[in-house]
C-alpha cells in the first residue's frame, strides 16, 4: 500500500491534476465547476460562477445552470444519468477529463470532481472538504443519487447515478491547440 495525501491506496493508477478548493456553504456545484475550469486553464471565481449558473445557498444548483455557466467560457458538456462506473473509468481514465458527479453527502445532494477510479476506490476532489476524498467502491455506489428539496417526494424525482462531463469546445480546443505548438516551436528552438 502507498500513502498519498492522507489517503491510503492500493493501487493509485492515475489521478488527474485537479487543484482542489474549499466551497462556501451551500456552492458545492459552482465550486465543483471552478476546479473543472481550472484543470483546463481557465480561472475564474466561485462568486462569478454563482452568478453564472444561478445557485442559492438555500436550493443549490442544477445541473443545467452549471452547464449554463460552463457555456460562458467556451465549454460544451453533457449530462448523463443512470451511468455506470465504466463510465467514470472511461472519462476519467481513457480520456483524462475530470468528472462532475451529484451524491449524496451526509445530509443532502452534493457536487464533487471524480478524480481517479481504481478497483476499490473512486477518487473524488470534495468541495465541502477542500481536499480530496476516497469512497469506496460499493459506498460511493449506495450514495450515488441525489433528489431535489429535503425529501423525496415521488419515486420520480429520484435523480440516480448523474455525472456532468464538461469538456473545451471546439473554438477553445483550437486555442490550446495553437498554444502548445507555439510552446512546441519555441521549445526548440
Amino acid at each position: 500500500m502507498k500513502e498519498a495525501a492522507g489517503i491510503r491506496v492500493q493501487r493509485l493508477g492515475i489521478l488527474l491534476s485537479v487543484t482542489p478548493f474549499r466551497q462556501r456553504p451551500g456552492y458545492c456545484g459552482p465550486a465543483s465547476l471552478k476546479m473543472v475550469l481550472d484543470f483546463y486553464g481557465v480561472r475564474v471565481s466561485e462568486k462569478r460562477l454563482v452568478e453564472l449558473s444561478g445557485c442559492t445557498r438555500s436550493a443549490g444548483v442544477s445541473a443545467d445552470g452549471l452547464l449554463m455557466a460552463a457555456a460562458t467560457f467556451g465549454f460544451g458538456g453533457a449530462i448523463k444519468d443512470n451511468c455506470e462506473l465504466r463510465d467514470l473509468r472511461h472519462h476519467v481514465q481513457k480520456r483524462n477529463t475530470p468528472v462532475i458527479v451529484d451524491w449524496f453527502d451526509f445530509d443532502g445532494g452534493h457536487y464533487s470532481v471524480v478524480i481517479g477510479i481504481d478497483r476499490e476506490n473512486v477518487y473524488l476532489q470534495d468541495p465541502g472538504l477542500g481536499h480530496r476524498r476516497a469512497l469506496k467502491l460499493r459506498t460511493f455506489k449506495r450514495l450515488w443519487f441525489d433528489f431535489p428539496g429535503d425529501f423525496v417526494q415521488d419515486k420520480d424525482d429520484l435523480i440516480v447515478r448523474r455525472m456532468l462531463v464538461i469538456r473545451p469546445g471546439k473554438e477553445l480546443q483550437g486555442r490550446r491547440q495553437s498554444e502548445k505548438r507555439s510552446s512546441g516551436a519555441s521549445e526548440t528552438r
